[in-house]
């Protein structure tokens, strides 16, 4: 049967050819690992010390905001991997590449796990956020529109760049922990995360010698758009909020630090991203790429 002319057909991408011929062993080596170091955020992490230890309930509470927020955070990853796995299927990337962001949606999808089950060990785990504020942030967390200027490891160089970035709060958070279990999680999400760092670094080798001028300007841009639009909004830090919800955001994270609950104090965080980003520049300047004047990070000096 034809369809009728006034029915709209919709343009399915061809996923075929499949290509399986290896182009790129680097990207396979960190896939081999990737299936050698899973884990599994039931079995492998302890949450009972949470549970006994002796904690005030308003510290409690500041746990459990705090690692709901983490939550949400690495589930954020979770639909930009799956576009880039779209885009990686329909564009017929080598199989190595595929798997990798399969494997980069999965970790995500484990360290969104292991957050909500801190913060349910903690109080309650929150599935939504409490201020309106960032009930307005979080979309831009799924904002494509950036990722669809670039071309495809351009799109991917973005991200992992914000990788590094959050290993470097990650890394500050594992050193607060007191309890072992926040200890365990962190520990194995910065594994995990190694691993993404580490397929950005090679992308960088390949790629970005081949970028136009005006695809490296872009990166550079979207990395300072993205950073200032959400990142710094609660995510990263508290330095862009309503002064309201600041001085409230900031009370909880800076509790849930002083006890030990894997979080940053507040006036420790801009040192931290402003040091990671330099770091940043310094990996991506030797290719021609530069992340513009920051005023948060680059206005201030301490």
């Amino acid at each position: 049967m034809q369809p009728s002319l006034l029915e709209e057909i919709p343009q399915v991408p061809n996923p075929y050819p499949v290509v399986s011929k290896m182009e790129y062993p680097e990207v396979w080596r960190l896939c081999v690992q990737a299936r050698e170091l899973a884990w599994d955020p039931v079995t492998d992490v302890d949450y009972s010390d949470l549970a006994k230890a002796d904690l005030a309930p308003e510290v409690r509470k500041a746990g459990a905001e705090w690692w709901s927020l983490r939550a949400w955070m690495e589930h954020g990853a979770t639909p930009y991997g799956a576009e880039r796995l779209r885009e990686a299927i329909f564009s017929h990337q080598p199989f190595e590449v595929k798997q990798h962001i399969t494997n980069f949606i999965a970790e995500e999808l484990r360290h969104h796990e292991a957050s909500f089950r801190i913060a349910e060990a903690l109080d309650d785990y929150e599935p939504t956020p409490r201020a309106d504020y960032f009930k307005e942030i979080i979309p831009r967390f799924h904002d494509e529109k950036d990722e669809k200027q670039m071309s495809f490891f351009a799109g991917l160089s973005v991200n992992t760049l914000f990788e590094q970035l959050s290993g470097e709060l990650l890394q500050a958070r594992y050193e607060n922990a007191r309890y072992e279990s926040i200890r365990t999680a962190c520990r194995l999400i910065l594994r995990d995360e190694a691993r993404h760092i580490q397929f950005g670094r090679i992308i960088m080798r390949r790629f970005f010698n081949e970028l136009t001028p005006d695809e490296k300007r872009v990166i550079g841009e979207k990395v300072a758009k993205k950073l200032r639009g959400s990142l710094l909004n609660g995510v990263y830090a508290v330095v862009n909020l309503p002064a309201d919800e600041r001085a409230r955001s900031g009370r909880n994270r800076a509790l849930a630090a002083d006890h030990g609950l894997g979080a940053t104090h507040p006036d420790e965080e801009i040192a931290i991203i402003r040091r990671g980003v330099n770091q940043i520049r310094k990996d991506v300047g030797v290719y021609g790429v530069e992340i513009p004047y920051i005023p948060e990070l680059d206005g201030t000096t301490h």
